[in-house]
């Protein structure tokens, strides 16, 4: 009867449905047990995410002891105290599925940020692929890199402010494996898209706004895209490696030019003073 009793305070279909008017922790803070209970039974509120034994809690357990008193007559000649502890013994099975909700719900926006962030490659991906393709001083060369490179070969990054709050910055995460070189071709590509975005005059054309992404002091944890031109990848880096580590790799003996053609850099990169976008 406890259990039915909670449920109709608490406005909830089942045990585990999910927790409403749950007071922040700021209420529970300056709570203070001299001015009164902490909450009524016709709204009734218990700090699920706190200690049974909080003031808060303690006070909960008293206004859902007296409201069962007065719902159940055949339980009004039992102690008061026996009716709150029958009801904090419950208060830790309701916080138990509480936690697992979070664990869930926290699961669940990791999924979503994952794929978030996959999306965000492969769209950095195509979007540097169109570049290259368009361009006359990359459409061999700097295509091909970025042919190579792949998805897995883009840089991951990750939002810093909520969304729907101000303007997007993307951190992003920096792949230790990847030479410098080629990371300088990936900045023309994006360079190249800005120019194209802004009509070359640097007037904003009709669309979404770019997103500015900047280097983080994070690590990427993906492993590095194995059987590349062995000139892609950092030489600090693969000195690092041991021999089932470079045996695993299989970096190709082959290499590319990744100079930055001069056209370029006198197109695009020179006249840009912000180098990190999409």
């Amino acid at each position: 009867m406890i259990r039915e009793h909670g449920l109709l305070l608490t406005h909830h279909d089942t045990s585990d449905s999910d927790f409403y008017d749950v007071p922040t922790p700021e209420e529970v803070a300056i709570y203070d047990p001299t001015q009164g209970p902490c909450c009524t039974a016709e709204r009734f509120r218990m700090d699920i995410r706190g200690f049974p034994k909080s003031a808060w809690n303690i006070s909960a357990a008293k206004v859902f002891a007296r409201s069962f008193q007065e719902a159940h007559a055949q339980y009004r000649d039992k102690a008061q105290r026996e009716v709150e502890r029958a009801w904090t013994t419950h208060f830790a099975y309701l916080k138990n599925v509480y936690q697992k909700q979070t664990s869930k719900a926290r699961d669940i926006e990791a999924d979503k940020q994952r794929h978030r962030r996959k999306e965000r490659r492969t769209q950095l991906y195509y979007r540097r692929m169109g570049v290259a393709q368009g361009c006359y001083h990359l459409r061999n060369n700097g295509l091909a890199i970025v042919k190579e490179l792949g998805i897995d070969g883009m840089s991951s990054d990750e939002s810093d402010h909520p969304p729907g709050n101000g303007i997007p910055v993307y951190h992003i995460r920096i792949k230790q494996w990847r030479s410098s070189k080629i990371t300088e071709i990936l900045r023309a590509c994006d360079a190249l898209h800005l120019r194209m975005r802004y009509g070359g005059d640097w007037d904003a054309l009709p669309g979404a706004w770019p997103h500015l992404r900047i280097p983080s002091l994070k690590h990427s944890t993906k492993a590095a895209a194995p059987q590349l031109p062995s000139n892609f990848y950092s030489l600090d880096w693969l000195k690092t490696l041991n021999e089932f580590q470079r045996d695993a790799l299989q970096p190709r003996i082959e290499e590319y030019n990744l100079d930055v053609p001069e056209q370029i850099v006198r197109l695009v990169l020179l006249q840009l003073s912000v180098k990190f976008f999409y």
